[in-house]
């Protein structure tokens, strides 16, 4: 795929999560003109290949790469300027370096005085696409963040999902089950996962288990182990057939991780638990969204990477009847 010139590159980090977020967040610069390059982490990237609101990918070489090549490879392009949203200073720094005349980006760091349109991400309060947006809306006055673009894959992509899902379910509806997390502690149990699982089979859906190779694939055993019958494509699918398989479902359950924020991305109505992380700050953004937690617990929104609490009852003991009754509704919205 040729990199057009006279682009905005959009700088994407290794977070899928906040990946996806930022894609939702300049998707609507398409209606203002703009050719849009995801530029960022290989394995993040592929997912956006072939794929709405980019014209081209471009992936980082293996290692870290220094500013001062970075802004080669810009001048090379022929970029019109660079959109950094993750709070991180190199792509700005390289767009500088590159005498682009657009530079979005964060301060009070050094990126402050490197980017032409900037604000404190601190200092904003609300939810981080809506921070992104009003970053956004600085540089872009006329754009409009109204409205829900749904995502889907590159053709290819979605072939490979189909393939997968008519190799295990044939032709029958079917729910989707994320079990992954950037870290532990954002992880739902597998008893309340098995118990949704078992829920949905009941209401007459096949089960797809999704997540990532090895401690997700362990999890995804013991999952299916309570709730025979579902189909394990744990470790199965990169990310952009992940999002294939994620966009014909009814229903999606997960954590607050990147195929949550994909599932809503994709249109899908997705139940997602929450318990160290703000739901006010990183709930994904769809066009139905639930956000499931034990309001009784203290020691909610603790944003720590342990856990304290003797069982980390906000995730391995959350009520499956509270996650079966949000499910439930989300089918409902999807016949709506």
């Amino acid at each position: 795929m040729s990199v057009p010139e006279g682009a905005l590159w959009v700088r994407l980090p290794r977070f899928i999560g906040d990946a996806v977020m930022i894609t939702q967040a300049v998707a609507p610069l398409q209606a203002l003109g703009h050719g849009l390059v995801a530029w960022g982490p290989a394995p993040v990237v592929e997912l956006f290949e072939g794929a709405a609101p980019y014209a081209s990918v471009v992936a980082d070489p293996v290692g870290k790469q220094g500013a001062s090549a970075m802004a080669g490879l810009l001048k090379g392009h022929q970029a019109a300027g660079v959109v950094n949203l993750p709070r991180s200073l190199r792509a700005t720094l390289a767009a500088r370096q590159a005498g682009l005349p657009l530079r979005v980006g964060w301060s009070p760091w050094l990126t402050g005085f490197l980017a032409t349109h900037r604000l404190d991400y601190g200092r904003l309060e609300g939810h981080q696409l809506d921070r992104y947006q009003k970053l956004l809306r600085m540089a872009f006055p006329a754009l409009d963040t109204s409205g829900h673009l749904s995502f889907r894959p590159r053709a290819a992509a979605q072939l490979q999902a189909q393939e997968l899902l008519k190799a295990s379910l044939g032709s029958r509806p079917y729910a989707v089950l994320a079990l992954g997390a950037m870290s532990w502690n954002k992880k739902l149990g597998a008893g309340p996962f098995a118990a949704a699982a078992c829920h949905l089979q009941g209401l007459g859906l096949q089960v797809v288990l999704l997540g990532a190779p090895g401690e997700d694939q362990v999890h995804a055993a013991l999952v299916a182990a309570q709730a025979p019958g579902v189909v394990d494509l744990s470790g199965q699918a990169p990310l952009s057939v992940a999002a294939g398989i994620l966009a014909g479902a009814r229903v999606a359950l997960g954590n607050d991780s990147a195929l949550s924020h994909l599932a809503a991305a994709c249109g899908v109505p997705v139940v997602v638990a929450f318990g160290p992380t703000d739901p006010a700050l990183t709930c994904p953004r769809g066009p139905w969204v639930r956000a499931v937690r034990d309001e009784r617990l203290s020691c909610l929104v603790c944003q720590r990477g342990d856990c304290r609490t003797e069982g980390h009852p906000c995730m391995q003991s959350l009520d499956a009847g509270l996650i079966c009754r949000a499910l439930d509704e989300g089918l409902a919205a999807s016949h709506a």
